[in-house]
C-alpha cells in the first residue's frame, strides 16, 4: 500500500500543486525542526560544522517554502499578460532562493576558516546519536520527495529528494567527527574541516540550482532523439517532403512544439492545411503536446535532372552494380540529401557490399559535397522475367544469352 494518496492526473496543474503542496509541506515541518535542534546542539558543544549544517537547513526551509508558492503559482491559469500560464515562476524563485544558499555557504566557510585556528568543540556522545536519527529523517524526506517526484515527473522535487539525502550524508560525516573528538582531543581540527566541506557542498549545491533554473528559463533544446523522432513523425505524413527546425518550449507540464514541413509546390491551400493538421495530430498523440506547424512550399530546384545525372554517372563507374533506380535528390539550404537503389548480384559477400556502399557514398559526397547519402542495396535473383529493372543481364537475357554465362 503506498503512503502516497491518489489525487489524480498529474499532467493536471491542480493535481500537481496538491502534491507538491503534501511534499513541501512536509519538507518545511522536517526542515524547521531540524534545523532548531542542530542549532541547539552545535552552539551547546560549540561544534562549527553542526551550526553550519543547521544554516544549511535554514536554507532548505526557503527551499521548501519555494516549492510551496511556486506549485500554488504554477496552477493559476494563463492570462492576457502570461499566455502559456505561470508554470516557470518556480524555476524565478529557484534562482533566488539558490543565491541565497550560495551566500550562506561563503558565511559558513569564512566561520569554519576562522575556526581552524582554535577549535571549540566539546565532546557530547549523545550528540552524536542525535545525528544520526537527524540524518535518518532526512533519508526518509528523501524518499518521500524521490516517490511524489516520480509520480508526477517533476525534477524539483526529485532534486530537492537529493538535497535531503545530500544532507543526511553530511550529518553522518559530522556524527562521525564528533564522535573522533571523543577519542582524542588532537581530533577537535576535524570539526572546523567538516565545517569547510559543508560549506562548500552547499555552495555547490547553490551553484547546481542557478544553473538547473537557468537552463529552464533559457529554453533546453530538446532531446536529439526526440527531434529525429519529430522529423520521422512528420515525414511519414503523405504529402511531406521534408521537416525542419523543430523547436520544444516547456512550461511545467506544457509543451509548446514548433517545426516547418515543406510541401510540394502548387498544392492547394486546402490540401496544404489538411497535411499540416494530420502532422500536427500525430505529434500530439505521440508527445502530448500543442504543436504548430508552418508550411513551406518546396520550390522546383534549378538542375535538378543534371543533379540526379550525375549520381547516375558515379554509379555506372562500378562494375559490380547491376543496376539502379529510384534516385532521388533533395536539395536543402545547405546540402541536402540522395536516396537510391542498387542492384548487385546475390552472391555477393557482405564484407564486399559493405566496402561497395562506402566507397559509392564517399564518391556522390566529392561530386556533391554537404549532401547525405543513403544507398538501399537490393539482391538480383537471377529471374529477369519478375524485375522491372533494366541492366545489363536483363538485355542479355532478352537477346537470347543466358544471364549467368
Amino acid at each position: 500500500m503506498s503512503i502516497i494518496p491518489d489525487y489524480g492526473d498529474p499532467a493536471d496543474p491542480a493535481v500537481r500543486a496538491k502534491y507538491g503542496t503534501l511534499e513541501s509541506t512536509v519538507s518545511l515541518i522536517g526542515n524547521a525542526s531540524l534545523f532548531a535542534s542542530k542549532l541547539a546542539i552545535g552552539l551547546l558543544i560549540s561544534s562549527i560544522a553542526l551550526f553550519g549544517d543547521s544554516m544549511n537547513h535554514a536554507t532548505d526551509i526557503g527551499i521548501s517554502l519555494v516549492i510551496l508558492f511556486g506549485f500554488r503559482l504554477a496552477k493559476k491559469e494563463a492570462d492576457l499578460e502570461h499566455p502559456y500560464g505561470h508554470a516557470r515562476a518556480e524555476q524565478i524563485l529557484s534562482v533566488a532562493v539558490a543565491t541565497l544558499v550560495i551566500v550562506m555557504g561563503i558565511a559558513i566557510l569564512f566561520s569554519s576558516v576562522q575556526g581552524l585556528a582554535e577549535p571549540a568543540i566539546s565532546s557530547q556522545p549523545i550528540a552524536s546519536v542525535l545525528i544520526l536519527v537527524f540524518a535518518g529523517v532526512k533519508e526518509l524526506m528523501a524518499q518521500l520527495a524521490f516517490r511524489i517526484g516520480r509520480k508526477i515527473d517533476s525534477g524539483v522535487l526529485i532534486a530537492d529528494g537529493w538535497n535531503h539525502r545530500f544532507d543526511a550524508i553530511i550529518s553522518v560525516v559530522i556524527a562521525a567527527g564528533i564522535y573522533l573528538t571523543m577519542m582524542d582531543d588532537a581530533f577537535r581540527v576535524v570539526d572546523p574541516i567538516l565545517g569547510i566541506l559543508v560549506a562548500l557542498a552547499v555552495i555547490i549545491t547553490g551553484i547546481k540550482l542557478v544553473k538547473e533554473a537557468g537552463h529552464e528559463l533559457l529554453g533546453r533544446a530538446p532531446p536529439a532523439e526526440v527531434v529525429e523522432r519529430v522529423v520521422q513523425i512528420a515525414e511519414a505524413v503523405e504529402g511531406v517532403t521534408d521537416a525542419h527546425e523543430v523547436r520544444v518550449h516547456e512550461y511545467g507540464t506544457r509543451k509548446v512544439m514548433s517545426l516547418h514541413i515543406a510541401v510540394e509546390e502548387g498544392i492547394t491551400a486546402k490540401d496544404a492545411h489538411e497535411i499540416a493538421t494530420e502532422v500536427e495530430d500525430s505529434l500530439e498523440e505521440e508527445f502530448t503536446v500543442e504543436p504548430t506547424v508552418r508550411i513551406e512550399p518546396t520550390e522546383a530546384a534549378e538542375g535538378l535532372e543534371d543533379l540526379e545525372e550525375l549520381v547516375a554517372k558515379t554509379v555506372q563507374r562500378y562494375d559490380e552494380i547491376l543496376s539502379s533506380h529510384n534516385i532521388r535528390v533533395t536539395p536543402r539550404k545547405r546540402g541536402g540529401e540522395i536516396d537510391l537503389h542498387v542492384i548487385v548480384d546475390g552472391e555477393m559477400s557482405v564484407e564486399e557490399m559493405h566496402e561497395l556502399v562506402h566507397n559509392l557514398s564517399d564518391d556522390i559526397r566529392l561530386e556533391l559535397d554537404g549532401f547525405e547519402v543513403r544507398i538501399h542495396v537490393e539482391p538480383c535473383v537471377k529471374d529477369c522475367s519478375i524485375c522491372e529493372e533494366i541492366c545489363s543481364k536483363g538485355l542479355e537475357q532478352r537477346n537470347g544469352f543466358s544471364p549467368d554465362r
